[in-house]
């Protein structure tokens, strides 16, 4: 019974929380990737916002995003003009670039207006653009919608990529500015969970970071075998290995910055592995067959 009422006092409050919601006149999207276009579609689409100004460093990128006049209703060759009369400014490049785009807008950015991104490490994103606004009348809220796919760009993008998906933001949850963040992303779909940067950090590193390192070196392995394995692999080789075929690229300022806990993940790991390994030796079956009944549950726990 306890279930069935929580269950339906959540249900409210988030009906309470759409109601209420401020409508947004206008939004900038700086980087119409995969995340940013899909961001203003899905926007679009729910009605929550007004108007959508976008820019990307990309002038092919632009030039896609201007065949979406549903979509978009300003391309503009500069941030500094896309984030002009703003309520709300979100970051889509790739993380690295982020603080410095944060400090190009800051003397465009409205007064009030929210700054937000979708990063994938916090702390040091959210100290430096924090920093970035210290002389203007603007806040910065850092966030990091859990969607995404293997692919990039603006041609794969779709208004239901962050349906039913996790979202971090960053702050206090009093934060009036914090809520409104947490509104747009749950406008589109999501379930927002407010934390701390450090928090953030600590939790995407052993659902996030380590995966996509432990995807890539699977691959790397199988490379190294004397025959090419590729023609061998079934769907549970295709499914554990597919975040591997990410972006390179996007992946070294990650690491860099959020070295310390991809760290402690990784030897975590490796100190499973190695109880695993000891486990076969030694023929232990019982506790073999305990590691795979709790990963099993844990898997099946998934939402």
């Amino acid at each position: 019974m306890s279930y069935v009422i929580n269950f339906w006092l959540e249900q409210v409050r988030v009906c309470v929380r759409f109601v209420c919601m401020i409508f947004l006149e206008k939004v900038a999207i700086l980087g119409a990737g995969l995340l940013g276009a899909s961001l203003a579609k899905a926007l679009k689409e729910k009605g929550v916002v007004g108007e959508v100004s976008v820019w990307s460093r990309s002038e092919s990128t632009r030039n896609k995003c201007a065949q979406l006049n549903s979509v978009f209703n300003y391309v503009c060759n500069t941030p500094q003009k896309a984030v002009e009369n703003a309520d709300m400014v979100v970051l889509c490049t790739p993380t690295q670039n982020i603080p410095e785009l944060a400090r190009e807008i800051a003397g465009s950015l409205k007064d009030n207006a929210i700054l937000t991104d979708v990063g994938s490490v916090k702390s040091k994103i959210c100290a430096e653009c924090t920093e970035a606004l210290k002389d203007c009348n603007a806040v910065f809220v850092g966030s990091h919608p859990m969607a995404g796919s293997e692919k990039i760009g603006v041609d794969y993008s779709e208004a239901t990529l962050f349906e039913n998906r996790p979202c971090f933001v960053v702050g206090n949850e009093q934060s009036p500015q914090v809520e409104k963040v947490s509104q747009m992303w749950e406008s589109v779909g999501m379930k927002t969970y407010i934390v701390s940067a450090s928090e953030h950090d600590c939790i995407v590193s052993r659902v996030s970071h380590l995966p996509h390192l432990l995807a890539g070196t699977l691959c790397v392995v199988s490379s190294q075998f004397p025959k090419d394995l590729r023609k061998y692999v079934g769907p549970g080789f295709r499914d554990t290995t597919r975040v591997a075929s990410g972006s390179p690229d996007i992946w070294d300022s990650i690491i860099a910055d959020n070295k310390t806990e991809i760290l402690l993940a990784l030897k975590d790991y490796v100190n499973s592995l190695n109880e695993l390994i000891m486990q076969i030796g030694s023929d232990d079956k019982a506790s073999i067959a305990l590691r795979l009944r709790l990963a099993k549950t844990f898997r099946d726990g998934l939402v």
